[in-house]
């Protein structure tokens, strides 16, 4: 879980969030031999974060739900509220937009030119209220 500092883990591996399996590979076994307790006993915490961040971020899926959280927690910070995660195909077609209902009874609307084919998560305000709904591609 995302502590109050988004994107933790990537900070203790040294690594940015774009960074690949590789990259993240190759972070961890340079810092786990650096801070190893069997050769440096006076940093034994550090090696635990390390070993916690790459518990994380080495895995496919809890990588993806780690930047899920952290990306939330963001939007919370930022008084933003998701009411509710979608996916396209939950999303209405009517000419070129693309709307959901919310639950203040008015929708979320999209042009379908919109969408950004690089971009994981679309995030689309409500026409009326402050709510805000995730478009997981």
């Amino acid at each position: 879980m995302p502590s109050d500092n988004n994107y933790e883990y990537y900070k203790v591996l040294q690594c940015s969030r774009d960074s690949s399996q590789d990259e993240i590979k190759r972070a961890y076994h340079r810092l786990a031999l650096i801070h190893h307790p069997d050769k440096n006993s006076a940093n034994s915490e550090k090696f635990l974060e390390i070993e916690e961040a790459w518990r994380i971020l080495s895995q496919p899926n809890s990588r993806r739900k780690y930047d899920a959280e952290c990306r939330q927690a963001e939007l919370e910070s930022e008084n933003i509220l998701i009411h509710e995660r979608i996916s396209l195909k939950d999303l209405k077609t009517e000419d070129q937009k693309l709307s959901f209902p919310c639950r203040c009874g008015n929708n979320y609307l999209i042009n379908k030119d919109d969408f950004n084919n690089d971009d994981e998560t679309v995030y689309i305000p409500c026409q009326e209220c402050t709510f805000f709904i995730a478009i997981d591609r």
